[in-house]
């Protein structure tokens, strides 16, 4: 064992390692509600370009799809399951997990700066494929409103989470606290 076994775990850690089990069941969310709504959303974005007298195929061939798979699946999936890990090492005082959190935990916050951004860029994005005769933030509004209300409530509050958390999660394994119980 890496750690004395009457050493008690500092509560930085402690809140460290919940944050990271909050932070992978956060990006759980997009996938499920994906797999769950997924199609639906696709429809109702398609019924809302036919609306527009645009061809619904644009989505399709642009690559857009609101239904989960590929990527937008295994992205979220193995963010959360790596996370999982690092907090059960961090938890478990392995200090193996907290050197890799170190490591791991600011990529994880770019990747969420990523997925800000281009959440905030979505309406440039699916404009430029639709050009001048299309409402792109009409497409999104119709595809939005297939979500229950507090599953995008939920979703945009996740963004800032996740995006703190990592933070938070950096700077807790930073403490002296945190130094002390993870050195051999």
């Amino acid at each position: 064992m890496e750690t004395t076994k009457n050493q008690a775990r500092p509560r930085t850690v402690t809140v460290a390692g919940v944050l990271q089990l909050l932070f992978a069941l956060a990006f759980l969310i997009a996938p499920l509600a994906g797999l769950v709504y997924g199609a639906d959303v696709q429809a109702a974005a398609e019924a809302e370009l036919a609306r527009q007298g645009l061809s619904p195929s644009v989505l399709a061939e642009n690559g857009i799809h609101f239904d989960e798979g590929g990527y937008a699946l295994v992205v979220p999936v193995t963010t959360a399951v790596i996370a999982a890990i690092l907090a059960w090492l961090n938890l478990a005082g392995k200090r193996a997990g907290r050197i890799l959190t170190l490591i791991v935990q600011p990529l994880f916050l770019a990747l969420d700066v990523f997925i800000f951004t281009s959440q905030a860029a979505k309406v440039q994005y699916l404009q430029s494929f639709l050009g001048a005769g299309g409402n792109a933030q009409a497409v999104l509004d119709a595809s939005e409103r297939v979500y229950p209300a507090w599953l995008l409530a939920v979703s945009d509050g996740r963004l800032y989470a996740t995006i703190l958390a990592s933070v938070a999660v950096i700077v807790l394994l930073l403490l002296p606290s945190a130094r002390a119980y993870f050195r051999k």
